[in-house]
């Protein structure tokens, strides 16, 4: 009975210090406002996560053609402050010729053109083809009266980034030890989807092709 004690209290304390090591998961579960469209339905790609302020923060998630998405953001105000600053990214891997500058062996041969068995080297170019990263704003908060939420229909099946800064908070805060930051908070961010709707003019204004948000 007694080991059976002591592993008990062995697993609860685990328990709680992965909790405090993670304090922040869940965060847009119990925080994070639903859409008031009950069509809507939480996607598996939701997270929360600690933030520091003025780093930013990136989720890489994958949004279907054929599907509306609500991706909304919560966060603790009293570190944060009272906004985020959120853009949608897309990122892209573009071809892309480069010229490099290569040295090769060349095998020295005498005015008979026979090889000497010795070596020289040459200095040449050589064309490359590369791939690069290139980062396009689909959507930027900024550009909205820096809402907290945006819904989108998805024309294309797309890899793309949630970015988030958080800018901290203006409030005079408490001495804290070293352990308990100032700088760091919990921001969740709420990812919802639906198929996309064909019901008339009202969701077509409502939710825009998410192309069409980085023109």
């Amino acid at each position: 009975m007694r080991s059976h004690v002591i592993i008990a209290a062995i697993s609860a304390l685990l328990a709680l210090r992965s909790a405090a090591q993670d304090g922040c998961a869940g965060y847009h579960q119990f925080n994070c406002a639903r859409a008031t469209d009950v069509r809507f339905k939480i996607n598996g790609q939701s997270k929360s996560a600690s933030v520091q302020i003025g780093v930013p923060t990136e989720l890489n998630i994958i949004v279907y053609k054929g599907q509306d998405y609500r991706i909304s953001f919560c966060y603790d105000t009293k570190v944060i402050g009272d906004h985020v600053s959120a853009r949608l990214v897309e990122k892209t891997r573009v071809p892309k010729e480069v010229t490099e500058q290569v040295t090769r062996k060349e095998e020295i041969v005498d005015k008979d053109g026979n090889p000497t068995g010795q070596f020289k080297d040459v200095v040449g170019t050589e064309v490359k083809r590369v791939f690069e990263d290139v980062r396009k704003v689909l959507w930027n908060n900024e550009d909205h009266e820096m809402t907290d939420e945006v819904e989108f229909t998805a024309t294309a099946t797309k890899r793309i980034v949630v970015e988030v800064i958080a800018p901290g908070s203006t409030e005079a805060k408490p001495k804290r030890s070293s352990k308990d930051p100032l700088d760091i908070g919990c921001v969740g961010i709420l990812i919802e989807h639906m198929p996309t709707p064909n019901l008339g003019f009202e969701d077509q204004v409502k939710r825009t092709k998410l192309d069409e948000q980085a023109k």
